[in-house]
């Protein structure tokens, strides 16, 4: 009689994400970087929760915000925090871990996953400065293990959105105020245009003086009491409905 082998299907968990953040932006400004997120996890077009945190800090000198999958950016937080105290461990003077260093290992951590079929869900931006130096990092890693690096960064719907936006106001000697204006800006218009969003935010900053300072989280406050919103009547929507 011919025996017969099942074949098992691989593991795959985050084929279908259930809890979603929103997008995460970082920039680079005149004293370090800065990072932000809002505060909102949805399940489905459902808000699951406005008191999230989706940032973290990874040592004195880094930290990471994540966008996707909560339950995947809280395992990468795990993954982190063990190669962390490892290397502290070991303690032979070689290789504390550096900002660029919590960028790379993600990057080839998602590309295994990926290759597994079974992906971290996430698009995640590490900023860092190093103590040492002063060097500023800003690197963005999304779930297929693609890495970029640059001035400004966004994930998720904010890089369809925002990405003009930052383009015409960044430059490099932008100050704390500024930076957290530009930063405030574009979370203003994902609340307008991203229905899983919120406005509620936080922030995190990065320097070479202060190390890692997450934030508390604020609401950055939104304007309704617009024409186009008071006068949607059939009258108003005519036109542009003949026009289309």
């Amino acid at each position: 009689m011919e025996k017969i082998v099942s074949v098992k299907e691989p593991t795959m968990h985050t084929q279908v994400p259930v809890n979603i953040g929103t997008s995460v932006f970082g920039l680079r400004y005149k004293d370090g970087i800065m990072l932000a997120a809002d505060t909102a996890v949805s399940y489905g077009s459902m808000k699951k929760s406005k008191k999230s945190t989706r940032m973290a800090s990874l040592s004195d000198e880094a930290a990471i915000a994540c966008s996707g999958e909560m339950a995947d950016f809280q395992e990468l937080q795990k993954i982190l925090k063990e190669k962390r105290e490892g290397d502290e461990i070991e303690n032979d003077g070689a290789t504390f871990l550096k900002p660029r260093d919590y960028f790379n290992y993600p990057s080839r951590l998602n590309y295994q996953r990926r290759m597994k079929m079974d992906p971290l869900w996430n698009g995640s931006i590490v900023g860092g400065v190093r103590k040492d130096t002063g060097e500023t990092f800003l690197g963005m890693v999304d779930l297929y293990g693609t890495k970029v690096e640059g001035n400004f960064l966004i994930t998720g719907l904010g890089a369809h959105y925002c990405q003009v936006l930052m383009q015409n106001a960044w430059r490099p000697d932008l100050s704390e105020e500024e930076a957290r204006r530009l930063i405030e800006d574009c979370m203003r218009v994902m609340f307008y245009r991203d229905k899983k969003a919120t406005d509620e935010i936080q922030i995190t900053k990065i320097t070479q003086a202060g190390g890692v300072e997450v934030e508390k989280s604020y609401r950055i406050g939104s304007e309704w009491k617009l024409e186009f919103f008071k006068n949607m009547t059939n009258e108003f929507w005519r036109p542009i409905r003949i026009y289309q």
